[in-house]
């Protein structure tokens, strides 16, 4: 092996071992789904039993790449590198509650969301109007 060979061989070896911690630390970040992401702790009120339901989204990714060549004056370089991100939402969607009378599910509603949907299809209907 030449040493142009093992210094391309590292800078791959490091990629690849850059990428595997990076993955390593999403997953720390991010957190693992389990029923305790989507369900609170459940509370006695009365008689009954109480607890939460939560609509829970995460998304993430992440890239590597590396490199070679050569450049006009016959010189060998590389180089790599990656980067990611990741995001974690939770709202709650409804409040449920375990009692004698049987089992009673009542959704939350988010007016917030609910006011901006009807403003952005407002919004969009006027602009479709104007065009005709």
């Amino acid at each position: 092996m030449t040493e142009e060979t093992l210094n391309l061989n590292d800078i791959d070896a490091a990629v690849d071992h850059t990428a595997a911690h990076f993955a390593e630390t999403m997953e720390g970040f991010m957190g693992k789904a389990s029923p305790s992401t989507v369900f609170s702790e459940p509370e006695v009120v009365g008689d009954d039993i109480v607890f939460a339901a939560a609509a829970f989204e995460r998304a993430g990714g992440f890239g590597f790449g590396s490199g070679r060549g050569h450049d006009p004056q016959g010189g060998t370089g590389g180089g790599g590198g990656g980067g990611g991100g990741g995001m974690s939402r939770a709202r709650p969607v409804a409040v449920i509650r375990v009692g004698s009378r049987g089992i009673e599910v009542r959704p939350v509603l988010d007016v917030t969301r609910i006011g901006v949907t009807i403003i952005l299809a407002a919004v969009g209907i006027g602009r479709t109007l104007r065009r005709t």
